[in-house]
């Protein structure tokens, strides 16, 4: 059964209630978090579709949590980032990238564009 659930890990407090309205109003269930800490025991617990991450974070950066996904779960990762230059060092280990902010609806059809493909464990 595919899940219909994202993890949403962004420290700007506004912003990650915006995208995760958005997502709730497209009938997605979303964990949120400020940081990257909790990221293994958050997709555990829940067991996302996905893991929409922003790169840049006081406490934890973005990338610390993606290296603790990569090879250990077979979950598609969504970067965000208001830095391009940070989006282009994330690019080879992730599913897709997008530069801050994005629209409700565009960051709602990143996300059904990445759960359409097929997952290559």
């Amino acid at each position: 059964m595919a899940s219909n659930t994202i993890l949403l890990l962004e420290d700007d407090q506004p912003l990650r209630e915006y995208y995760s309205l958005s997502l709730e109003a497209h009938d997605y269930e979303v964990v949120q978090a400020e940081n990257s800490e909790r990221i293994v025991e958050l997709i555990e617990k829940y067991q996302p579709a996905l893991v929409v991450t922003d790169l840049v974070m006081p406490d934890h950066d973005g990338l610390e949590g993606i290296f603790k996904l990569i090879g250990k779960y077979s979950i598609p990762v969504m970067v965000l980032s208001a830095y391009p230059e940070f989006i282009q060092l994330s690019r080879p280990v992730v599913t897709a990238t997008y530069l801050k902010p994005l629209s409700a609806e565009d960051f709602v059809n990143a996300i059904r564009k990445i759960l359409a493909r097929p997952i290559h464990p």
